[in-house]
């Protein structure tokens, strides 16, 4: 007979939990679950949802959680914000985390991901990322910083609060400061810290690294990198592959890629690249389809690009309509005059 205090499985409340979802007790697991939320982070979470899922009745899920959180277990008011993210209600997840917050839970930093990611009130967002950073909450550097390189206006306070992350050994810090490094066209300065996130194990920085590493010249550590970022099928693999091997004058090879980048990652920028590949290949009407392409995305580097093409096709006349919807955007004022010139060109004698 064991002794009392000696650990049996059967008092594991995850195992029993895990016996009444076996049994079709849908219910009764998850309010054993809810026992064992530690953190949005752990099992839980994860099997909170896999079982929302095979029980089928979202709405006597979130009935059941909220009674749990009104009954005095504060961790379910995450676990309900969890599952109403991926309901796609983020303002009620918000709400949620505030009474959570109220329960002393620590989510500061988790709404303020809500607010910047989903809900795009960044007002509200920074709020609590200066809130998290005042609570000295260990990774609000580091998203703090993220968050504001996003916004893509103050990038010297990102740069400061990613190197002070790094500083406290956030290694994912040193990932975000290469990418900011990497935007402001410093591929030399981005490699390092790259280098370092992957390092760490952050193998999201690929495409990142592997660009950073083509604009300077390392084309065979770039090579390597972009095709493990491929197997691993990173977000902006296919873009990045193609501008590498497009530099290293494998453009055949390159148009799969880009075609895949439209494909899997919605990169609306390949257009124009692949439109510029087919007019390099000599293959004029793939070359024009993929500019027109461009051109309904309404990507105003194409415009002056696409002109030039239909000038060299003698089909110059077709460049007046092409000036008419370019107007209507924000192309660069020596672009808009050269297309103007070009357009003047193509019109009949007398017109």
């Amino acid at each position: 007979m064991p002794e009392d205090n000696v650990f049996m499985p059967e008092d594991n409340v995850e195992v029993r939990a895990e016996r009444q979802w076996s049994a079709g007790n849908h219910a009764a697991a998850l309010s054993l679950y809810l026992e064992a939320w530690t953190s949005p982070d752990n099992d839980v979470a994860d099997k909170i949802l896999d079982l929302v899922e095979d029980w089928g009745d979202t709405n006597a899920a979130l009935e059941a959680i909220s009674a749990a959180a009104a009954a005095g277990n504060a961790g379910a008011y995450e676990a309900l914000a969890d599952l109403l993210i991926q309901l796609d209600r983020p303002a009620e997840a918000v709400s949620a985390l505030q009474e959570a917050d109220h329960h002393g839970r620590n989510v500061t930093l988790w709404i303020a991901g809500i607010l910047a990611d989903e809900i795009e009130d960044h007002p509200r967002a920074e709020e609590y990322y200066q809130r998290a950073l005042a609570e000295n909450h260990p990774n609000a550097l580091n998203d703090y910083g993220a968050f504001l390189r996003d916004g893509g206006e103050r990038l010297d306070e990102a740069a400061d609060l990613l190197r002070q992350a790094v500083d406290q050994g956030d290694t994912m810090a040193a990932g975000n400061l290469g990418r900011l490094l990497l935007d402001q066209d410093k591929p030399a300065e981005a490699v390092g810290w790259l280098r370092q996130a992957l390092e760490a194990g952050h193998r999201s920085v690929l495409v990142a690294l592997g660009g950073a590493e083509n604009d300077t010249g390392d084309s065979e550590a770039a090579g390597q990198h972009l095709r493990e970022a491929l197997n691993e099928d990173l977000p902006g693999a296919h873009f990045a592959y193609a501008l590498h091997l497009t530099d290293t004058g494998a453009l055949q090879e390159a148009v799969p890629h880009y075609e895949a980048a439209l494909d899997q990652d919605k990169e609306t920028n390949a257009y124009l690249n692949l439109a510029l590949l087919h007019e390099e290949l000599g293959q004029p009407e793939q070359a024009d389809r993929r500019y027109r392409d461009a051109i309904e995305h309404e990507d105003e580097e194409a415009f002056l690009p696409y002109a030039r093409f239909l000038a060299g096709q003698g089909r110059a006349e077709e460049i007046g309509a092409l000036l008419t919807r370019a107007t209507s955007l924000d192309l660069a004022p020596e672009d808009l005059a050269e297309l103007r010139v070009l357009a003047d060109k193509g019109r009949p004698a007398g017109a």
